[in-house]
């Protein structure tokens, strides 16, 4: 996930949610916070100020912010923590991929803090993020930063090569051949570049056609038509030179400089990505880089609708921590609307519906109608188990085989699903 374009936004703009009055013995307590230094910044600095001010007033209460730069080093920690008899985390940030079952039974269940203290709107939440955080019927977690995949395109390349935008599924494989080319210089560019260690990035177009590697209850389904379909068409593209040579190797950092010098016309990524892309500085495409909903399948199209894929952090509780209702008063203060508005302006991806239609958000966030839609229509890449990651890296391992041309697309999915089969227990 990524900042957002930090403007002259009002630093109070956004305010703080209204919250009940604390028991007089939180006065001088400290909340241990356990997450990354971007979740620390998104709550405390920028535009839209600090989201935990009001709240450390009212309940005399300071916060104690214990980061990483680093995703892996963070949940190491955390699960440490909450398996020990008792922790000092008293809040944490959990991403969507560890809150599998095993994860989330060490994490305190909300339902009975929420009775004491409502959370603000919880409809108001994207609904494919808040089912992935219940075990056994039971509220685990609350969303506080998302990041959803979009197609984002260079429309000057677009102009240049005489490409309508895509309407559906064909005709973005059309477009992406039409915008592989070389130019005089030598230079290659190419229709499409993403980088494939990522589940989500595939399933962004296989969804396209009604394809998924699973289905939200667990259902294997990598080895049927649609998601063969996409994996065969990217073969394709591949083989035509339409993705790069070194496609199973490419970066992130690699892919965000080629769409800047425009040598890649089309990516998937988080719509976050565009502030990056859109940089002035960067190179001469700042300010033509837009995004898009991938459209589905033309025999799809009104029947099938299409889920994007995303990624996020969720605030958790250990089961083992010392301070339970001052810990969720301050998730309810952070997740509340006026508290994502302003986290959101200070660059964290909102999860809230309704803080994308807020002037100041539109203002900083251009696409923010654009990402509004596809969250709302958004669902993880892969259900939540306890062999979630070895099956990922096995769903990876096979596509790219596939691909690459290395194995026949069916056989690469038939093995798939033989591998992946008896991690779901």
């Amino acid at each position: 996930m990524h900042a957002i374009t930090r403007r002259s936004l009002l630093a109070g703009s956004a305010g703080v949610a209204a919250f009940s009055a604390l028991p007089a013995f939180a006065q001088g307590k400290t909340l241990t916070a356990l997450g990354h230094r971007v979740h620390q910044t998104c709550a405390t600095t920028g535009p839209g100020g600090d989201a935990t001010e009001a709240w450390r007033k009212q309940s005399g209460a300071s916060i104690n912010w214990v980061t990483f730069g680093d995703n892996n080093a963070i949940h190491e920690r955390l699960l440490r923590e909450v398996a020990l008899g008792e922790t000092s985390i008293d809040v944490g940030y959990l991403l969507n991929g560890r809150a599998v079952p095993r994860n989330l039974k060490l994490f305190e269940p909300l339902d009975g803090l929420m009775k004491e203290a409502a959370l603000e709107a919880p409809e108001d939440f994207a609904p494919g993020l808040i089912e992935p955080l219940k075990l056994d019927g039971a509220l685990h977690g609350i969303p506080v930063r998302h990041a959803t995949n979009a197609l984002i395109y260079n429309e000057a390349l677009l102009e240049e090569r005489g490409v309508k935008l895509p309407t559906s599924f064909e005709e973005l494989v059309e477009a992406a051949r039409k915008l592989t080319f070389k130019r005089d210089d030598g230079t290659q560019v190419y229709g499409l570049a993403f980088t494939a260690v990522f589940a989500s990035n595939f399933l962004t177009l296989a969804r396209c056609l009604g394809g998924d590697y699973m289905t939200p209850d667990g259902k294997l389904v990598a080895a049927e038509p649609g998601m063969v379909k996409a994996l065969t068409v990217l073969a394709e593209l591949y083989k035509a030179g339409v993705l790069p040579r070194n496609f199973a190797t490419v970066n992130n950092e690699e892919i965000t400089t080629w769409m800047q010098q425009g040598r890649a016309a089309l990516t998937i990524n988080p719509f976050a990505r565009l502030v990056t892309y859109n940089d002035p500085s960067k190179g001469k495409y700042g300010g033509r880089f837009k995004s898009l909903l991938p459209p589905m399948a033309a025999d799809l199209a009104g029947k099938m609708a299409f889920a994007p894929t995303v990624e996020y952090w969720s605030l958790v509780i250990p089961k083992n921590a010392k301070q339970k209702p001052l810990s969720w008063d301050l998730i309810r203060t952070l997740s509340s609307k006026a508290g994502t508005k302003a986290m959101a302006l200070n660059g964290n991806g909102p999860t809230r519906i309704s803080t994308y239609a807020d002037p100041a958000l539109i203002a900083a966030m251009p696409y923010a109608a654009d990402e509004a839609a596809a969250l709302k229509a958004s669902r993880i890449h892969l259900p939540a188990f306890d062999e979630q990651a070895r099956a990922h890296d096995i769903f990876i391992e096979e596509t790219q085989a596939a691909v690459l041309g290395i194995k026949p697309v069916q056989q690469a999915m038939d093995d798939a699903v033989r591998r992946v089969k008896p991690l779901l227990g």
